[in-house]
């Protein structure tokens, strides 16, 4: 006797609202008992049901953003689904474009798809077409619900009423009584009212964020109807801004650009909304009038710090002069993440572009000075300012337009600047990243680009040639003195610091390691820079050693001059 082969067959449930959920039997179960009843009706062709639930409840079929659904998609990749089983075509999707990929997922395995109540299947070309069908009333049924539910709000938001959303400082949702009212919460009322006058009397709104985090003042930490918290927070420029222009606090409903009178009570009075918006739009118009032109910042958009928040042009005049910068978010107390305080704020403009234009300059041969600024643009698709290196993200068809043989990575490579490297730019395909070891540098309150490391190189080679010159000099000083020195080595010392000519010969008394370390080029140029400061060096090695930080074995001999 012949045996049919096994088809595993799944069984998908789906709900729109949460509503009734709850229930000990319940939509999603009556649902499961018509396609159990399905599939065991057809277990003479072999089918058996999978005892895995994919159960999506409160979830729209307009997404493919379900859970059961990810499950289920994922369970056919891995090829143990034979089947899919559903109560009705519109419980899988409302969406034919997303029935389209549903059905590819299905095919691409030899998965077949059931509707128990529509009595048809994808194994037949008229099953398909049926379903086809049924998807195009399906989205048909969900394009004239959204457009009668958005034609609801906006009669309601006419009205005045409150139609849901993120309720603003100052204000609890309605209590459920059918009165779709804002009720004002006298506590939270009094910190808006706060905020406003704040503004009015501090006129900076700069300031008033300032003052507004060292006093704990915070956002309205709330619940959205998903259950998903957000906690209260110092309030971020945007969510300062929103909340000084939202109408709202004048009693007003807002809808695609009307304003309606609403049913809630008013916070604050029409002259004091109106002072503030006064002085928003004077700060804007400030910003927009020293926001610098392409000529003055040509990299304009594409500066980002290191955590990819854009730093935007601006410029300060000190003495007669201009300068221009790209400067980066603002730090806010009591604040982390984004808004840390550790950050790099700003870069001047002509130096970040000096460096980037020599790149360029190198790749496509080409004096640097005669690129033009729309070609810089084209060239140059993102910077990004790290604490410790400069990131540059080139566009590779601009690049191939200016010199016919870049137009790989491994060519652009080929022609970079000595200590340069090159990263593969996955994100963005046609793109090529190149690491510049170019290191910030702060003084005086600001940041300014540190040298490239060609130069920090060369420096430091300069300073330990320098610092083995004067430590021979001192040993060929202190020669005529030697004898004295080992017969009475405490007087001739204390003598020697007393003298005039001590600092011709005082790096003689350094320890025998530092010595050592002086000769072999293994002192760094931060420790020969402490030594060359000191007017008066300790003659205690230990002492010495703390000053500059060495942990060198002790034991060497002193070196002399002819070393």
């Amino acid at each position: 006797m012949g045996h049919e082969a096994r088809v595993r067959c799944a069984i998908y449930t789906r709900k729109s609202s949460e509503e009734g959920l709850s229930q000990s039997f319940n939509s999603l179960h009556a649902q499961r008992e018509y396609c159990e009843a399905y599939i065991k009706s057809q277990g003479g062709e072999g089918w058996t049901i999978d005892r895995r639930r994919y159960d999506d409840g409160g979830f729209t079929g307009a997404s493919m953003a379900r859970p059961s659904l990810k499950r289920l998609l994922a369970d056919i990749d891995a090829g143990s689904i034979d089947a899919v089983v559903v109560y009705k075509v519109d419980r899988l999707t409302r969406s034919l474009a997303d029935f389209a990929r549903i059905l590819e997922a299905l095919d691409k395995r030899d998965v077949a798809f059931v509707s128990v109540t529509q009595a048809f299947n994808t194994n037949s070309s008229m099953g398909r077409l049926t379903l086809n069908v049924l998807l195009s009333f399906a989205q048909f049924e969900r394009d004239v619900t959204g457009e009668r539910i958005r034609d609801k709000i906006a009669a309601s938001k006419a009205k005045g009423m409150w139609m849901g959303g993120v309720v603003p400082l100052g204000y609890d949702a309605p209590d459920g009584s059918g009165d779709r009212r804002l009720r004002v919460n006298e506590v939270e009322a009094s910190t808006v009212r706060l905020i406003f006058d704040r503004l009015i009397a501090c006129r900076s709104f700069y300031d008033l964020q300032q003052q507004l985090a060292e006093e704990g003042i915070r956002s309205k930490a709330g619940q959205s109807r998903r259950g998903l918290t957000y906690p209260s927070m110092p309030f971020s420029r945007g969510a300062l801004r929103h909340l000084l222009q939202n109408p709202i606090y004048l009693g007003l409903i807002c809808h695609k650009g009307a304003t309606y009178q609403g049913r809630h009570d008013a916070i604050v009075d029409q002259q004091t909304f109106d002072a503030v918006q006064a002085l928003l739009r004077q700060r804007s118009a400030t910003w927009k009038a020293r926001a610098p032109d392409l000529k003055r910042a040509p990299l304009r958009g594409r500066v980002f710090d290191e955590l990819g928040q854009s730093m935007r042009p601006t410029f300060a005049r000190r003495k007669g002069r201009r300068y221009s910068y790209y400067v980066g978010p603002g730090p806010v107390l009591g604040m982390v993440g984004p808004n840390r305080t550790d950050l790099l704020r700003r870069v001047p403009c002509d130096v970040l572009e000096g460096i980037i234009r020599r790149r360029l300059g190198q790749l496509i041969d080409r004096d640097e000075r005669a690129i033009t600024i729309e070609e810089l643009r084209q060239m140059v698709a993102r910077i990004e300012i790290r604490s410790d290196c400069t990131h540059v993200v080139l566009a590779l068809r601009a690049l191939h337009d200016h010199r016919r043989d870049l137009d790989t990575v491994a060519a652009v490579e080929a022609r970079l600047v000595s200590g340069d490297r090159v990263l593969v730019e996955g994100a963005r395909p046609g793109h090529v990243r190149i690491v510049i070891p170019v290191r910030m540098k702060f003084s005086g309150g600001r940041t300014w680009i540190g040298k490239e490391q060609q130069e920090i190189d060369a420096d430091a080679k300069v300073s330990k040639l320098r610092a083995r010159k004067r430590l021979r000099l001192a040993h060929a000083a202190l020669g005529p003195a030697r004898p004295a020195f080992a017969a009475h080595r405490h007087v001739v010392r204390t003598a020697m610091m007393a003298s005039a000519d001590y600092d011709r010969f005082a790096w003689a008394f350094l320890a025998p390691d530092i010595q050592s370390a002086i000769l072999n080029g293994r002192l760094s140029t931060s420790a020969i820079a402490t030594l060359e400061k000191q007017t008066a060096i300790p003659l205690n090695w230990d002492v010495q050693r703390r000053l500059l930080g060495t942990t060198y074995a002790k034991g060497e001999g002193v070196v002399s001059a002819s070393t």
